[in-house]
Protein backbone atom coordinates (compact mmCIF):
# COMPACT_ATOMS: atom_id res chain seq x y z
CA UNK A 1 0.00 0.00 0.00
CA UNK A 2 1.51 3.65 -0.90
CA UNK A 3 0.66 6.98 0.23
CA UNK A 4 -1.67 7.86 -2.48
CA UNK A 5 -4.77 9.56 -1.64
CA UNK A 6 -7.29 6.64 -2.64
CA UNK A 7 -5.67 3.87 -0.73
CA UNK A 8 -5.08 6.10 2.69
CA UNK A 9 -8.88 7.14 2.22
CA UNK A 10 -9.47 3.14 1.94
CA UNK A 11 -7.14 2.52 5.02
CA UNK A 12 -9.16 5.01 7.04
CA UNK A 13 -12.81 3.49 5.66
CA UNK A 14 -11.47 0.59 6.53
CA UNK A 15 -11.00 1.07 10.20
CA UNK A 16 -14.13 3.15 10.66
CA UNK A 17 -16.17 1.43 13.60
CA UNK A 18 -19.27 -0.10 12.73
CA UNK A 19 -22.18 -1.35 15.02
CA UNK A 20 -23.93 -2.65 12.07
CA UNK A 21 -25.21 -6.61 13.04
CA UNK A 22 -24.80 -9.28 9.81
CA UNK A 23 -27.74 -11.49 10.09
CA UNK A 24 -25.96 -15.23 8.62
CA UNK A 25 -29.66 -16.54 8.37
CA UNK A 26 -33.08 -16.87 10.59
CA UNK A 27 -31.28 -17.78 13.43
CA UNK A 28 -29.23 -14.41 13.63
CA UNK A 29 -32.38 -12.95 12.66
CA UNK A 30 -34.29 -13.64 16.04
CA UNK A 31 -31.72 -12.97 17.96
CA UNK A 32 -31.19 -9.34 16.19
CA UNK A 33 -34.95 -9.18 16.98
CA UNK A 34 -34.98 -10.59 20.02
CA UNK A 35 -32.31 -7.88 20.99
CA UNK A 36 -34.81 -4.41 19.70
CA UNK A 37 -37.49 -5.77 21.88
CA UNK A 38 -35.29 -6.39 24.47
CA UNK A 39 -33.86 -2.91 24.68
CA UNK A 40 -37.28 -1.30 22.98
CA UNK A 41 -35.33 0.12 20.19
CA UNK A 42 -36.55 0.09 16.14
CA UNK A 43 -34.85 -1.67 13.47
CA UNK A 44 -33.33 -0.55 10.60
CA UNK A 45 -33.31 -3.55 7.92
CA UNK A 46 -30.54 -2.89 5.25
CA UNK A 47 -31.16 -5.72 2.56
CA UNK A 48 -27.82 -5.96 0.08
CA UNK A 49 -26.69 -7.28 -2.86
CA UNK A 50 -23.43 -8.32 -1.17
CA UNK A 51 -21.70 -8.71 2.26
CA UNK A 52 -19.90 -5.80 2.14
CA UNK A 53 -20.90 -3.14 4.80
CA UNK A 54 -21.24 0.33 3.04
CA UNK A 55 -19.35 3.22 4.94
CA UNK A 56 -22.91 4.99 4.83
CA UNK A 57 -23.94 2.65 7.26
CA UNK A 58 -20.44 1.85 9.14
CA UNK A 59 -21.33 6.42 9.76
CA UNK A 60 -24.53 5.96 10.69
CA UNK A 61 -24.40 3.06 12.70
CA UNK A 62 -22.19 4.78 15.29
CA UNK A 63 -24.06 8.08 14.65
CA UNK A 64 -27.84 6.53 15.78
CA UNK A 65 -25.72 4.09 18.52
CA UNK A 66 -28.30 2.86 21.02
CA UNK A 67 -31.55 4.86 19.53
CA UNK A 68 -31.47 2.38 16.74
CA UNK A 69 -30.31 -1.57 15.41
CA UNK A 70 -29.23 -1.56 11.95
CA UNK A 71 -28.91 -5.00 10.60
CA UNK A 72 -27.48 -6.04 7.17
CA UNK A 73 -29.10 -9.05 5.39
CA UNK A 74 -27.02 -9.66 2.67
CA UNK A 75 -28.29 -11.85 -0.49
CA UNK A 76 -25.25 -13.47 -1.38
CA UNK A 77 -26.34 -16.07 2.04
CA UNK A 78 -28.77 -18.68 0.73
CA UNK A 79 -30.23 -18.64 4.43
CA UNK A 80 -31.38 -15.02 3.59
CA UNK A 81 -33.27 -15.67 0.70
CA UNK A 82 -36.16 -16.34 2.57
CA UNK A 83 -36.14 -13.14 4.49
CA UNK A 84 -35.95 -10.83 1.32
CA UNK A 85 -39.24 -13.06 -0.09
CA UNK A 86 -40.65 -12.79 3.50
CA UNK A 87 -40.24 -8.44 3.19
CA UNK A 88 -40.85 -8.97 -0.71
CA UNK A 89 -37.39 -6.98 -1.11
CA UNK A 90 -35.81 -7.20 -4.51
CA UNK A 91 -32.32 -6.10 -4.67
CA UNK A 92 -30.76 -3.31 -2.61
CA UNK A 93 -33.56 -1.72 0.51
CA UNK A 94 -33.91 0.18 3.31
CA UNK A 95 -37.30 -0.96 5.80
CA UNK A 96 -37.73 0.64 9.33
CA UNK A 97 -39.35 -1.43 11.53
CA UNK A 98 -40.65 0.58 15.11
CA UNK A 99 -40.21 -1.48 18.15
CA UNK A 100 -43.56 -3.37 19.35
CA UNK A 101 -45.59 -1.41 21.18
CA UNK A 102 -46.68 -4.11 24.19
CA UNK A 103 -46.16 -3.70 28.29
CA UNK A 104 -43.96 -5.76 29.66
CA UNK A 105 -46.14 -7.82 31.60
CA UNK A 106 -48.33 -8.59 29.38
CA UNK A 107 -48.44 -11.12 26.25
CA UNK A 108 -47.73 -9.65 23.09
CA UNK A 109 -50.67 -9.89 20.32
CA UNK A 110 -47.81 -9.58 17.39
CA UNK A 111 -45.85 -13.04 19.38
CA UNK A 112 -49.40 -14.64 18.83
CA UNK A 113 -50.68 -14.09 15.27
CA UNK A 114 -48.26 -13.11 12.19
CA UNK A 115 -48.54 -9.45 12.22
CA UNK A 116 -45.05 -7.67 12.13
CA UNK A 117 -45.48 -3.90 13.19
CA UNK A 118 -46.08 -1.59 10.33
CA UNK A 119 -42.68 -0.92 8.28
CA UNK A 120 -41.39 2.46 6.54
CA UNK A 121 -39.49 1.49 3.36
CA UNK A 122 -37.10 4.04 2.21
CA UNK A 123 -36.87 5.11 -1.52
CA UNK A 124 -34.99 7.40 -1.88
CA UNK A 125 -31.38 8.23 -3.51
CA UNK A 126 -28.93 6.49 -1.44
CA UNK A 127 -27.17 9.95 -0.11
CA UNK A 128 -26.02 10.33 3.39
CA UNK A 129 -27.83 13.28 4.62
CA UNK A 130 -31.39 11.68 3.14
CA UNK A 131 -30.45 8.45 5.09
CA UNK A 132 -29.20 10.29 7.79
CA UNK A 133 -32.73 12.57 8.03
CA UNK A 134 -34.71 8.54 7.16
CA UNK A 135 -32.60 7.43 10.37
CA UNK A 136 -33.54 10.70 12.84
CA UNK A 137 -37.02 10.78 11.76
CA UNK A 138 -37.69 6.85 12.71
CA UNK A 139 -35.07 6.78 15.63
CA UNK A 140 -35.42 6.69 19.19
CA UNK A 141 -34.92 10.68 20.55
CA UNK A 142 -32.68 9.83 23.47
CA UNK A 143 -29.75 6.37 23.98
CA UNK A 144 -31.63 3.80 25.38
CA UNK A 145 -29.35 3.28 28.74
CA UNK A 146 -28.80 -0.16 29.90
CA UNK A 147 -30.26 -1.01 33.41
CA UNK A 148 -27.63 -0.77 36.15
CA UNK A 149 -26.51 -3.82 37.86
CA UNK A 150 -26.57 -4.26 41.56
CA UNK A 151 -22.56 -4.17 41.95
CA UNK A 152 -23.12 -0.49 40.47
CA UNK A 153 -25.78 0.59 42.16
CA UNK A 154 -24.00 -0.40 45.46
CA UNK A 155 -20.84 1.67 44.34
CA UNK A 156 -23.33 4.50 43.98
CA UNK A 157 -24.61 4.13 47.29
CA UNK A 158 -20.66 4.30 48.71
CA UNK A 159 -19.36 6.94 46.90
CA UNK A 160 -22.68 9.26 47.68
CA UNK A 161 -22.30 8.17 51.22
CA UNK A 162 -18.22 9.11 51.14
CA UNK A 163 -19.09 12.22 50.47
CA UNK A 164 -21.64 12.95 52.58
CA UNK A 165 -19.02 12.43 55.01
CA UNK A 166 -16.45 14.94 53.97
CA UNK A 167 -19.53 17.41 53.40
CA UNK A 168 -20.16 16.89 56.99
CA UNK A 169 -16.34 17.37 58.10
CA UNK A 170 -16.55 20.83 56.10
CA UNK A 171 -19.20 22.01 58.12
CA UNK A 172 -18.26 20.99 61.58
CA UNK A 173 -15.06 22.53 61.77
Amino acid sequence: MERKADDMSSFALDLMPSFVERVNGPEDFTKVKNKAKKFGLPMMLVFANDRRILNEMKFLSTEFRRRVLIAQIPFSKKENKNLFFEYGVRGQALIAVPPSETVEGEQGDLEDSNQRPKEFVYDGKWSLHRLQSFFAEHALATEVKPKPTEKAKAEEKGEKEQSEKKDRVKTEL
